[in-house]
């Protein structure tokens, strides 16, 4: 069993591989696993205290055990199942409140997930709004705007084309540190609206985002570490064994040292200078991410009253107060790691850095995607934040999905931005 150290490095890594590269792996036939669990019903959406039955079916013959809970946390049942090939079991169970129930079988080292939403639209945020909350991040963004933006541009022929101009980019940040990433700029007489795209979790370089600037828009994605965004798969390794190891717990319970106070910064110093640029349009900026950028998504819409657009998949930094309430929390679940004193600092500070608190603040459109048996960024942590933004919003829900993004979710972002952005693509 890896340690815990090295768990956490994997659960890392396995955040990143779910929004990278997706559209260049060729598409492969799933593997049938040996034990399959399905609600009974397509969308495992039920009313509270309405039967939700599972159905499970087995490759191989033996006893299981199950566990049902409350997302994963809280046990509500737990069981042996007798498994025969070819002769579907059920296991049945309930919540009485807004939540999601979870049902996870065992048998030998295989394993199957499924799950049920009990009215998650009703799911209430654990999360508190701190009194000093608005003065807080006024503070933080004052000091930000003192310091020029100090944009530092090198255009990239390797990326660039006949369609898009690709800029390596680096913007001042606070604390002495930079914020790096590409800026992609379509080809023509603009002004242009714009997206910026911000990181999901781990060390790592990126590419261009061309497709957002091939559709029309001023694209800009960022990753949040001081770091060139180009250099060897070896070169980020190293940093994430070293200094950047476990960097999500840096200062988690000090909201002036929390490392993301500088990576919050630094989406909106990348938001800001998008708005400060001439070929921007002045009114449509949009800001989408995935997981860790998902989280980092919604807290920027909420934090730049400029954002008129969000997409969100299935983000983290939602309600990190759960467990504080008996109840799961999102990742990365910072009071898991601390008890006593400690934690109770860590809870105060954790608001600080809360989707569900800047959720509160948007004022425009959004999507988002959830995965109904995501461990990673549990259904009930995504809901808290969902509820609380404003209409107009989508859910793209996902019952049979864990941390990875739904098919649906991309068409259904597409559609936000080609609805509401005045994009004409570069010809």
């Amino acid at each position: 069993m890896q340690d815990r150290r090295g768990s956490c490095r994997l659960l890392l890594a396995l955040l990143g591989l779910c929004f990278v590269g997706a559209a260049s792996v060729p598409a492969q036939a799933p593997k049938k696993a040996a034990i399959q669990a399905v609600s009974d019903r397509p969308d495992a959406v039920y009313k509270l205290d309405e039967p939700a039955t599972f159905k499970v079916e087995s490759e191989v013959n033996g006893e299981a055990t199950f566990r049902l809970s409350e997302d994963g946390f809280k046990t509500v049942k737990e069981g042996k199942l007798t498994l025969e090939k070819g002769k579907p079991a059920t296991v049945t169970g309930t919540l009485s409140k807004p939540g999601f129930l979870q049902l996870r079988v065992t048998l030998g080292k295989d394993e199957a997930l499924a799950a049920a939403g009990f009215e998650p639209t009703k799911i209430a945020p654990t999360t508190k709004m701190p009194a000093d909350f608005d003065a807080f991040w006024d503070t933080q963004k004052k000091d930000l705007a003192r310091m020029p933006h100090d944009a530092k541009l090198e255009h990239s022929a390797k990326h660039s084309d006949a369609k898009v101009d690709c800029y390596k980019i680096s913007l001042a940040n606070v604390d002495g540190k930079r914020v790096h990433g590409w800026l992609s700029v379509p080809k023509g007489k603009g002004p242009f609206p714009a997206i910026l795209t911000v990181p999901y979790a781990g060390v790592y370089g990126i590419e261009p985002d061309k497709r957002h600037a091939l559709m029309g828009a001023l694209a800009m994605n960022i990753i949040v570490h001081d770091l060139p965004v180009d250099q060897s798969p070896e070169f980020y390794e190293k940093q994430a064994n070293g200094p950047l190891q476990d960097y999500r717990n840096i200062g988690m319970n000090d909201r002036q040292k929390s490392y993301y106070r500088q990576a919050v910064l630094a989406c909106l110093r990348a938001a800001d200078y998008l708005c400060s640029r001439p070929d921007f349009n002045g009114k449509d900026l949009a800001v989408t991410g995935g997981s860790q950028g998902g989280g980092l998504a919604i807290i920027t819409a909420g934090a730049e009253p400029r954002v008129t657009l969000l997409a969100a998949s299935v983000p983290a930094l939602c309600d990190h107060a759960g467990l504080a309430h008996d109840r799961i929390s999102g990742w990365p679940a910072w009071l898991r790691r601390v008890k006593g004193d400690e934690a109770a600092k860590v809870l105060e500070t954790s608001a600080y850095f809360d989707a569900v608190n800047f959720a509160r603040k948007f004022k425009g459109k959004s999507v988002l995607s959830v995965g109904f048996i995501d461990t990673a960024c549990p259904p009930t942590s995504v809901y808290a934040a969902f509820n609380v933004l404003p209409e107009p919003k989508v859910m793209v829900a996902a019952p049979r999905l864990g941390h990875s993004t739904d098919p649906k979710y991309g068409p259904a972002r597409d559609e936000l931005w080609k609805k509401h952005l005045p994009l004409q693509p570069p010809q």
